[in-house]
């Protein structure tokens, strides 16, 4: 187990190595800042990652770019893979890996051989088969194995022989047609929606004291409304004016330590028109008043330059 240090994240890595080299990874981390991480893999790496909770977004040079979300599923190429993940900076992610040389997963599939898998998996259509790799939903009872993997409480001298045991299971069950992974509600973020949706948060906090509405949004990108916010929510995990409400309380939170506005000052450079709007909600997000959460964190030093 591999713990983030405290100045990346928090969170862990668990790493377990199985039969033949392969290796299941467990995350359960938040990265405070955001993490790109570059990928150059060969036509014989495998790997099926599944998310429980969280995000992050997957870029590949050949196939596209993709939010990877809460139960979905991808499962890698049989061709050499390159591009990026990209892991959003204060947002949880729980996911799953099982990871290897293609040819060391032969033993998971036991009597079946692996042959099952070509005749499955790798003779989807090009477009199914890179669907499956930039994510798709995973039923339940795929998603129920992979939960499994999670909570296992046996003691460590049989766990790996029941981690085993549920990666066989997750490959029957991948292969099997009745069973493969679902189709998401609706169809992947294109890159250009993914570049609209990132605008958001800056437009709103450039524009603090004007009437915003998710239809009025949506107009201004040029997208639907529903796609506005089901895009928003899988990039960052929240409603568009919850995010903002909080992005409000931080920036109001910074100004109370590193200036001396008045407590009405600040709530009027954090959005909010009424001084007393602002404590309520202050309060209610970080449990103090702006004047204690002041006191707290101001060297006595410099307390009386902002009563």
């Amino acid at each position: 187990m591999y713990d983030l240090h405290a100045g990346t994240g928090s969170g862990s890595i668990t790493v377990h190595e199985l039969l033949h080299g392969v290796t299941l990874t467990l995350y359960d981390l938040t990265f405070h800042d955001e993490l790109v991480l570059d990928f150059d893999l060969t036509s014989d790496y495998f790997e099926l990652e599944y998310c429980l909770d969280g995000l992050m977004r997957l870029e590949e040079r050949t196939t596209g770019a993709t939010v990877f979300g809460a139960n979905e599923l991808s499962i890698s190429h049989s061709r050499a893979s390159a591009g990026r993940l990209i892991r959003p900076a204060g947002q949880r992610y729980r996911g799953v890996s099982i990871a290897a040389r293609r040819e060391a997963t032969t033993v998971f599939f036991g009597s079946l051989g692996a042959a099952a898998w070509e005749e499955s998996v790798e003779e989807m259509s090009a477009e199914l088969r890179d669907a499956h790799y930039l994510g798709r939903q995973a039923p339940p009872e795929l998603a129920a194995a992979f939960a499994d993997l999670f909570t296992c409480a046996l003691p460590a001298r049989f766990r790996v022989l029941y981690l085993e045991s549920k990666v066989m299971e997750i490959l029957a069950r991948i292969v099997a047609g009745a069973d493969s992974p679902r189709g998401p509600a609706q169809p992947p973020m294109a890159e250009y929606e993914i570049e609209r949706i990132r605008r958001v948060p800056q437009m709103l906090m450039e524009n603090l004291h004007e009437q915003h509405t998710g239809e009025s949004l949506a107009r201004a990108l040029g997208l639907s409304p529903k796609r506005l916010n089901h895009g928003f929510k899988q990039l960052y995990g929240d409603t568009v004016f919850s995010h903002h409400r909080n992005e409000c309380l931080r920036r109001a939170s910074m100004l109370l330590v590193k200036t001396d506005l008045s407590v009405a000052a600040v709530a009027l450079h954090s959005g909010y028109s009424s001084p007393s709007n602002f404590c309520y909600a202050f309060k209610k997000r970080y449990g103090q008043t702006p004047r204690r959460y002041r006191a707290a964190r101001t060297p006595a030093g410099v307390r009386g330059a902002h009563s």
